[in-house]
């Protein structure tokens, strides 16, 4: 008897670990385009994660709490968050766009004083740096479509 429990038990969490693998297996094989748009004073980067929009907020807020980003502003409700990284400051909103599907816009401020090794270090600004942050925690691979 304590066999066929042992085996029954077994078998469910096989059955679990395989359905968890799945699910991440489907979601890490969705590429996402994140379309990127830079001006002279802002650059933006959006794009839409095969993931809920609770999780994919709560994914950056994780990321900006124990990242080094300042959390300036936060709106749960609306899932928006405002950070600073100490030189630029981005806002990151979320918003549901479909089952199982979120839309998010990043938009930051872009540096353009200082040395030519300094711009060179902020090549890769702010927002762009949020939503790659987000693909890898979500498992999710991002391809940058420049505008």
């Amino acid at each position: 008897m304590k066999k066929v429990k042992v085996l029954a038990r077994s078998a469910g969490v096989l059955i679990v670990s395989v359905m968890v693998l799945s699910v991440l297996g489907c979601i890490a094989a969705i590429p996402v385009a994140v379309m990127y748009m830079k001006d002279a004073n802002q650059a933006v980067a959006k794009a839409e994660m095969p993931a809920p929009v609770d999780k994919v907020y709560a994914t950056a807020v994780s990321m900006a709490e124990e990242k080094d980003l300042k959390i300036l502003k936060k709106e749960d409700e609306k899932f928006y968050i405002e950070v600073t990284d100490g030189v630029q400051t981005a806002s990151f909103k979320a918003e549901t766009a479909g089952d199982q599907k979120t839309a998010i816009i990043v938009t930051s401020t872009v540096v353009s004083e200082g040395t030519k090794e300094e711009k060179k270090a902020q090549e890769k600004e702010l927002a762009l740096r949020i939503v790659n942050r987000v693909c890898e925690r979500l498992g999710v691979q991002c391809t940058i479509t420049r505008q």
